[in-house]
Order: C-alpha cells, then structure tokens, then sequence
C-alpha cells in the first residue's frame, strides 16, 4: 500500500476500486470533516458523514481538479448534507432535546485526528461561536477550523467572496464585542 505519492494517482487508483486509495482519500479528510459537521449542529454526524461519502464516491469519476479542489468539492457535499437535514428537522419540528439525545446516543468510532481536535476545542470558544447567527458561524468554522480560503469557502456554502467576506468580517466584530463585554478566551 503506498503511503504517499500524487494525488492524482490516488484518485486513478479510487476512482478503480483501490481499498488503499479510498483509506487514504478518507483518512486525509475525515476527521476535519467530521469537525465541521459537528461545528455546524449535524444531529447525526455518522449519518451525515456516511451521505456525504456515498455521494462522492457517485461522483468521484466527474470530479476534476487537484487535492485542494477534491477538499473544497466534498465539504460542499458535507455543506448540502447539512441544510438537507436541516430541512428534514423543520419538517419534523425535531426539539433540540430530542437532537441532543440522538446525539449522544450515536456510538462513533473516530479517528485519534477528530478525537485530538475536540480535546482541543475550547468551551468558551464553542459558546461564542454559538452566539454566532448560523452563517456567520458557518463562515468563521470553515475559514480558522477547516482552514479554507475565502474563494473555496464561497463556493462551499453557495455565496460570493464578497458576501463571505463581510459575513466573516461581521463575525470577527461579533466576537470581538463579545469578549468586550466581559467574555474571556484563552487559546
């Protein structure tokens, strides 16, 4: 199995069936991914991770483009996934109880990487983050916790740069008025 080599042949060889190629595509991936669905409120992260996989795996013989726009292309997967469980919810009018316990009772196997950045994740930093408006969150996640562009994260969530931009920019004011008011936060 190879260890490393180009992306390329590392989407020739899973777009072939290759078991390694698809480990690799996966592990690259799944733990910020996994980090991101669980940032934007994924009641059932595995779930969602799972549509999302399948969905690229339909369309990995139509992708085209190097490793940072294969990244881009299935957090935009993710993103979709996302509002379409968020849309089945407001269909259901699911409370956040009932959410937080289909959360909790989800048995996940996860990866040392997402296992890592939740111990990382500061409380506080999550509360603020939730005193966010949810695009502007969305923005502020996918830019310092996925480490997107601001091109990359327009097409992700289907707005221009301009608009992430100021979405970001009115984010960073929020928080920063946040902790103005009495909020502390210690990297």
């Amino acid at each position: 199995m190879p260890t490393s080599g180009p992306f390329e042949s590392v989407l020739i060889a899973a777009r072939h069936g290759a078991e390694w190629a698809w480990e690799r595509l996966v592990g690259d991936l799944d733990g910020s991914l996994r980090g991101y669905v669980r940032r934007q409120g994924g009641v059932d992260v595995d779930d969602l991770l799972g549509e999302t996989w399948l969905q690229v795996a339909r369309g990995l013989t139509r992708f085209s483009g190097d490793e940072a726009a294969f990244r881009s292309w299935v957090f935009m997967i993710a993103h979709h996934r996302i509002v379409d469980e968020r849309r089945r919810i407001r269909r259901k009018r699911v409370d956040s109880v009932e959410a937080i316990v289909l959360d909790e009772a989800a048995t996940e196997v996860r990866s040392a990487e997402s296992e890592a950045i939740e111990r990382m994740a500061d409380e506080e930093l999550l509360r603020m983050l939730d005193m966010l408006p949810q695009d502007q969150r969305e923005v502020i996640v996918l830019r310092f916790v996925a480490c997107f562009g601001v091109t990359e994260i327009a097409r992700i969530v289907g707005k221009s740069p301009g608009a992430v931009r100021a979405l970001q920019r009115r984010a960073l004011r929020r928080l920063e008025k946040i902790l103005g008011e009495g909020g502390t936060f210690s990297p």
